[in-house]
């Protein structure tokens, strides 16, 4: 099939993606919405994967966020950076959190992607951080609540 691209997606379409994946997804476990995220957040797209972020908020730490921003192809200037194009997965989780490690590395997210990111890409920097960061391995193997998208 030569001279056939493979089709491009906007930010819009993306998010509509992630949304019904994430409802999919039984039990919703944390990981598995990590997943899903970045396999969505590497689909080819109208604009480049600026950047990928997890957070918790301030209540009580039961509310953790990823994140993704696009950038158009061209060059990005600062006053551009405040008005990305993303999406963030807001995952609720349980008020009472047991650290259930996994069991081995083989478990853990960063290895259950189904296409490995290349080496150095903004995507395998952010699976590593996440393999690193304590607060998010405490969490990677629980149920959540919930997981709702939001597009800004």
């Amino acid at each position: 099939m030569d001279g056939i691209a493979s089709p491009e997606f906007d930010v819009k379409t993306l998010f509509e993606r992630l949304r019904g994946r994430l409802m999919e997804l039984h039990p919703l476990v944390v990981t598995d919405v990590v997943r899903v995220f970045l396999e969505i957040s590497l689909l080819p797209c109208e604009k480049r994967l600026w950047s990928l972020a997890f957070a918790f908020d301030e209540d009580e730490g039961r509310v953790a966020h990823l994140e993704a921003r696009f950038a158009s192809r061209g060059v990005v200037t600062d006053k551009d950076l405040d008005h990305l194009q993303g999406y963030d997965v807001e995952v609720l989780l349980p008020k009472f959190i047991m650290a259930i490690a996994p069991t081995n590395e083989d478990d853990a997210v960063v290895h259950r992607a189904e296409s490995e990111p290349l080496p150095g890409s903004l995507v395998a920097k952010f699976v590593d951080a996440l393999s690193d960061l304590g607060a998010y391995r405490t969490i990677e193997m629980i149920e959540a609540h919930s997981a709702t998208v939001y597009l800004f």
